[in-house]
């Protein structure tokens, strides 16, 4: 019985180090997770790993087989997709269609690449374009008076019709026609309208919203030029710098408002002299009062900053419409388009008008009609040229603007 016990002892151990000799440890925790694996997937890793770490291991042949039966299959349904070719070559790195599968990932993963490279193109462009809209919109106002500065400065025929004018200036009579139409009462004036409103945040609250407003308004005596003005009513200045520098501008503090004006006048001056060239700079700066606005240019309150005034396309030229008469001394014959705007524009004939109230009408310029400050002036090729600004007891319209005008004799 004794030695019964001893032999069983011996075979036992004989049998753990003949076990111990051809499965290590690590081997058969890796075979063991290939027959503990519930899921196909978590099978398939745990066989892929037992064939890689142990090539010539003691199970390799049944791995092998139970690898080989299951390749077929998922390679026909994983052929197709970036997904589907990572995951085959993931589990087969020495499968029978490696050779496909290699390719024809590079080829996915380059189409995808390339769609993801256009992707974040266009999602950059969108996000340029909004930023350059945000632009446009802040920076408009800008844009319009050193604009409109340089054109009227510049502008060759002062003391003759708009419809000669125009002819000797094509770009200014492109950018007048433009949108924002201008609304004219023959041979008295034209005005053209800018509006926009604008928001500036307040820390601790949302935002304080604001509107600022551009006006060109051309004034003729007997239908011939004499004085344009650029004019920022409201104070334009504070506006035009609260609006572009998102700052709040008081116009009771004389410090945040001479701040505004310098801004401005920073933004004005350099254009002036840059067209009017050799323009002298006068002494004393004692500018005429503003008439009131005769017509306000009707624009609906709109966050949308508008046109800037070369950039519309210019509109479709009409025929001449030529009125008895005209056609005569040298060039009056054919307008263009803006002559038949100015036409199309004109106002009722003030004979035919209904008269107002002389009370009434006293009462409105006595409100509107307002003496500025010169700012600075220069004269230059039979204009006055003068940079005003609202006094600090102005206020409702309170212009600020640019006048140039024509020199009399």
């Amino acid at each position: 019985m004794r030695r019964r016990i001893i032999s069983g002892i011996l075979a036992g151990a004989v049998a753990l180090v003949g076990c111990s000799t051809f499965a290590s440890h690590d081997e058969y925790g890796r075979y063991r997770r290939v027959r503990t694996a519930d899921e196909e997937r978590e099978r398939l890793i745990a066989l892929q790993q037992y064939a890689e770490h142990h090539p010539s291991g003691q199970w390799i042949a049944e791995v092998q087989a139970a690898r080989s039966e299951r390749e077929d299959e998922l390679w026909a349904r994983s052929a197709s997709t970036r997904e589907g070719l990572e995951w085959y070559l993931q589990v087969y790195p020495d499968g029978r269609y490696v050779e496909q599968a290699r390719p024809r990932l590079a080829a996915l993963q380059h189409v995808e690449n390339t769609a993801e490279q256009q992707r974040q193109a266009e999602r950059e462009l969108r996000q340029q374009q909004r930023e350059q809209a945000a632009e446009a919109r802040r920076t408009w106002v800008t844009r319009a008076v050193q604009y409109w500065t340089r054109t009227m400065v510049g502008l060759r025929g002062y003391g003759r019709s708009l419809r000669r004018i125009a002819q000797g200036n094509p770009e200014f009579a492109q950018a007048f026609g433009r949108a924002p139409a201008p609304v004219c009462a023959q041979d008295q004036y034209c005005l053209k309208h800018y509006g926009q409103l604008y928001h500036i945040p307040v820390p601790g609250s949302t935002r304080l919203d604001r509107r600022v407003d551009v006006y060109l308004r051309l004034s003729m005596e007997d239908g011939d030029l004499e004085r344009a003005e650029i004019l920022l009513p409201g104070k334009g200045f504070s506006r035009w710098f609260e609006m572009e520098n998102q700052q709040i501008v008081t116009d009771e503090d004389p410090q945040q408002r001479t701040e505004a004006i310098n801004w401005a006048l920073d933004r004005i001056i350099p254009i002036i002299q840059e067209v009017a060239t050799g323009a002298r700079e006068m002494d004393a700066v004692i500018p005429d009062p503003f008439e009131p606005l005769q017509q306000h240019a009707e624009a609906e309150d709109t966050d949308e900053a508008p046109p800037a005034p070369d950039e519309d396309p210019p509109p479709e030229a009409e025929p001449p419409q030529q009125a008895e008469g005209e056609g005569e001394e040298g060039g009056e014959e054919g307008g263009g388009a803006l002559s038949s705007l100015l036409e199309q524009a004109a106002g009722p004939d003030p004979a035919e008008t209904e008269q107002a109230d002389p009370q009434q009408t006293e009462q409105a310029e006595a409100e509107t009609m307002l003496i500025p400050i010169g700012l600075m002036g220069w004269t230059y090729n039979g204009l006055r040229i003068t940079v005003v600004a609202a006094s600090p007891e102005d206020y409702g319209e309170a212009y600020d603007g640019v006048i140039i005008e024509r020199i009399r004799d």
